[in-house]
């Protein structure tokens, strides 16, 4: 089985640099010109099976790139930044110093205020992975159009990294990186 990763085409909160997490919006213009390239290049692919979150910039991107219908998951929606969603870094920490430098401080545990924190998200997305995990050993290829922390998260867990390495994993928008299962590795990373 090869899984195929792809993360959403750019929204303007993307451009704008500003926390997007469970909100919910839709591709800009470049961000649907980015999925309409990528389609080209995952051409060669055959998709038996397409997952999304149920947030619109994931399921949008994954129209672009393929008819297969997409399963859609809220499980693989992006960490709940609570408060902290529609602002960029700056604006956050002006807003809210106190829980921005706790977040800043202690990134692995801090909770967002009226969000989650890292544990309860990663927790989320590896418990509805898992399960999903051995239905999908049925197929061939599997398109997985997601949120770059998801994508971390499942990078992650596949790898069997520590938490450590969260920033270490990268989804370039327009790209996609390929896990193949029988080499346990990617062979495929942003191209």
């Amino acid at each position: 089985m090869r899984l195929i990763f792809v993360r959403h085409g750019e929204t303007d909160l993307n451009l704008a640099r500003k926390y997007c997490g469970q909100l919910d919006v839709g591709l800009n213009e470049h961000g649907v010109q980015q999925m309409e390239l990528l389609r080209e290049k995952l051409d060669s692919y055959s998709f038996d099976l397409v997952i999304t979150s149920d947030l619109l910039r994931a399921h949008q991107s994954a129209e672009i790139l393929t008819d297969v219908k997409a399963l859609c998951f809220p499980a693989f929606n992006e960490m709940d930044f609570g408060d902290f969603e529609g602002y960029t870094y700056q604006e956050i920490s002006a807003k809210f110093p106190l829980d921005w430098a706790n977040y800043c401080n202690n990134w692995q545990t801090a909770i967002f205020p009226n969000g989650e924190s890292f544990p309860i998200f990663y927790d989320r997305v590896i418990a509805a992975f898992m399960e999903e995990w051995k239905k999908w050993q049925q197929f061939d290829t599997v398109l997985f159009v997601g949120h770059l922390g998801v994508l971390r998260v499942i990078a992650l867990f596949l790898q069997k990294q520590k938490i450590t390495f969260y920033w270490d994993n990268d989804f370039k928008q327009g790209t996609y990186s390929l896990w193949d299962n029988e080499s346990q590795r990617f062979v495929i990373l942003n191209q």
